[in-house]
């Protein structure tokens, strides 16, 4: 009786998808669980973590590191980013641009047999030692807050799925981090290709009004392929694609759509991943293309 009754209760939910799908339709490029699940959170000066939030699924990255410290990520970033890793240290040649003293930006040719070399500067922060870098920033900047460092609870790094990367050969050669590590063929291979393992630079250059933040292409952070691979398609900042999508839903349940239901749809319609892979084709660069298939 009782597996007669879940029976039932199923198809009267199906049923109810059926009819809140026949007055509402799901009207944006990527699919409710995709945007709405825990990787897609977005971290900001107008959206705080409590001072409480810890990521439950921390491991510690077994990376090339500037220090001995342990470095912590989200289980599921850490491993795409030790693929990232490895994958960069495959590209022995590679074509970037590097900008001049008079702004012009001229071709170089990236070439070693070591590959690109990556070093992993940080991952996760709790709330407590962000509020330390804060302010010690502040007093460094005799109180001007210059957007590099987040205060307390507006720090992606707390979500365990943000990292700042940076390359060997810029460590050695800078004491500090800025815009010019875009001079360097590992920033530009990030840029180009950290879609295909699931992050985004989340602080692009011509979007600092947006997003409150000075560029930054050393800080990358894991939204899951999909997202990404969005966001690399449009140009969009996480902002505005976290404000179009939450539009869509808006719009979705004033058409009497529900959240439930557009779930349920979605899980029996089985995954729509995006996907990657290295082509036949030769680049100008000499590369072999990847291909992103996006929605």
């Amino acid at each position: 009786m009782k597996r007669l009754i879940a029976v039932l209760t199923l198809c009267i939910i199906g049923l109810s998808a059926s009819v809140a799908f026949a007055e509402a339709e799901w009207d944006f490029d990527l699919p409710l669980s995709v945007v709405s699940n825990d990787y897609a959170i977005l971290v900001n000066r107008d959206n705080l973590l409590d001072q409480g939030y810890r990521p439950s699924n921390l491991v510690s990255v077994n990376l090339r590191r500037s220090s001995s410290a342990v470095v912590q990520m989200d289980a599921v970033a850490a491993a795409a980013l030790e693929t990232l890793f490895a994958d960069a240290a495959l590209v022995t040649d590679y074509i970037y641009r590097v900008q001049n003293e008079s702004g012009v930006w001229e071709e170089r040719t990236f070439s070693d047999s070591n590959g690109l070399q990556l070093l992993l500067e940080s991952g996760y922060r709790t709330y407590s030692s962000q509020y330390t870098s804060y302010y010690n920033r502040l007093a460094r900047n005799n109180g001007v807050d210059d957007g590099y460092v987040a205060p307390p609870g507006a720090s992606e790094h707390q979500t365990g799925l943000a990292c700042d990367v940076i390359s060997v050969d810029y460590e050695k050669n800078n004491k500090y981090m800025n815009e010019t590590f875009y001079n360097t063929p590992e920033a530009h291979w990030m840029e180009e290709f950290c879609a295909v393992y699931g992050f985004i630079i989340r602080y692009p250059k011509d979007k600092e009004d947006i997003t409150q933040v000075p560029y930054e292409p050393w800080h990358l952070r894991y939204v899951g392929r999909d997202i990404a691979g969005y966001i690399k398609r449009t140009g969009l900042s996480y902002e505005e694609f976290t404000e179009n999508w939450k539009a869509a839903l808006a719009q979705f349940l004033a058409d009497g759509g529900t959240v439930q239901a557009q779930l349920l749809l979605e899980s029996t319609a089985g995954p729509a991943e995006i996907e990657s892979f290295v082509t036949n084709i030769i680049g100008e660069d000499g590369d072999a293309e990847i291909s992103l298939t996006l929605y």
